[in-house]
């Protein structure tokens, strides 16, 4: 009786054991709470980071050749399209340039009007009988011709001042005409944000209408109303940005505020950057308030792709079967099946399905064991 009852025991034993061990090589295929499939909506992003950059930065340079006398602006200063940036004092054969322009100007006006008086004497004349066709004519004539010069006398002098029409009045007038020129003024061509300035007060600056290397640049400013954001995007996201995509913008600068930007432009030349082929894409952003500036770093999610009231699944819930989209179903019976599956979109979350299940489904979660070992 006691062999017997070890006997019993013994297999007992074995058959929990079996058991326990069968239970151990089978896939623990399920998590207890499962997954409703809903409705919803998708939206697929391209993050990068980028970095802000003026849209239109004017380079500043003297028209006229000489030295800084002093700057009425410093990096940071907003400026109004005609505001006084600088005076410089040209240097002293300009001044002389000037002089001998204003000479040739008076010069050309006298000979003008002495041409419009002998042709009115003329046209007295002609009147009275005392001269010919022929001779007023040629008095009608040589009025036009002094015209003419003392009106290229007018353009040299406009050009030697470098086109500055305020300057030129001044000159014109004579009586202050070297004191005009003395202190040459540089204007702002834009409203905007001064970026940086190149030069300092006494330094001699070259024109840059005059030298082959473009002149000296005294500053540079840009309108920061509007700025870009260039970022690069690799060669396996490349194809899903297009020019007008929207896109979500956090700056580390200012991280509570989220900016939104649009594509503008997409380079076609790719850059190899560490055996990687990347491509420049620029997205604009609007800076109302003057918060963002140059240089400062951007993370972007380009919106690539979206769509509203679809069938959507968590990540998680998606596995493999015979090397095909699967889910994990419940049955009445209490077992489970999988369920072959087509996957559309995807992020980095969810995915949609575009067949295979319907609204109110319940999905299980399989265990990354399972998972694993379904996957081919």
């Amino acid at each position: 009786m006691k062999k017997l009852l070890i006997s019993f025991a013994l297999l007992l034993l074995l058959i929990v054991l079996g058991y326990t061990f069968r239970e151990k090589r089978r896939p623990a295929l399920i998590e207890e709470n499962p997954i409703i499939v809903e409705r919803g909506d998708i939206i697929v992003r391209a993050t990068e980071t980028g970095a802000l950059v003026p849209m239109n930065a004017v380079e500043i340079k003297s028209e006229q050749s000489g030295e800084v006398k002093k700057f009425f602006v410093q990096a940071g200063s907003r400026v109004t399209a005609g505001a006084l940036l600088a005076t410089l004092q040209p240097e002293s054969s300009q001044v002389q340039r000037v002089a001998e322009a204003r000479a040739r100007v008076s010069q050309g006006q006298l000979g003008w009007e002495d041409a419009q008086r002998e042709d009115a004497r003329m046209n007295e004349l002609f009147a009275k009988g005392f001269i010919s066709q022929k001779e007023l004519e040629g008095a009608i004539k040589q009025a036009e011709n002094a015209k003419i010069q003392y009106e290229l006398a007018k353009k040299q002098l406009l050009l030697t001042l470098g086109g500055d029409k305020t300057l030129y009045e001044s000159v014109l007038k004579m009586d202050l005409a070297m004191d005009a020129i003395d202190n040459f003024s540089v204007f702002s061509p834009i409203s905007g944000t001064v970026l940086e300035v190149n030069v300092s007060e006494g330094q001699i600056v070259s024109s840059g209408m005059s030298t082959v290397t473009g002149g000296t640049t005294l500053m540079r400013i840009s309108d920061l109303s509007r700025m870009w954001i260039k970022t690069k995007i690799n060669e396996v996201s490349i194809g899903q940005i297009q020019e007008g995509q929207k896109s979500d913008i956090r700056l580390d600068a200012i991280p509570n505020h989220l900016y939104q930007g649009t594509v503008v432009k997409i380079s076609p030349k790719g850059e190899k950057i560490d055996n990687v082929i990347t491509y420049e894409v620029t997205i604009e952003i609007m800076n109302p308030d003057q918060r963002l500036m140059p240089s400062m770093t951007a993370n972007v999610d380009i919106i690539t792709a979206v769509e509203r009231n679809v069938l959507t699944l968590p990540l998680i819930a998606l596995t493999k079967s015979n090397g095909s989209d699967a889910v994990l179903l419940p049955t009445i019976s209490g077992e489970k099946k999988y369920q072959q599956v087509e996957v559309g979109l995807k992020n980095e979350t969810i995915a949609v399905i575009t067949k295979g299940l319907s609204e109110g489904d319940k999905v299980l979660l399989p265990h990354k064991e399972a998972s694993s070992h379904q996957r081919d």
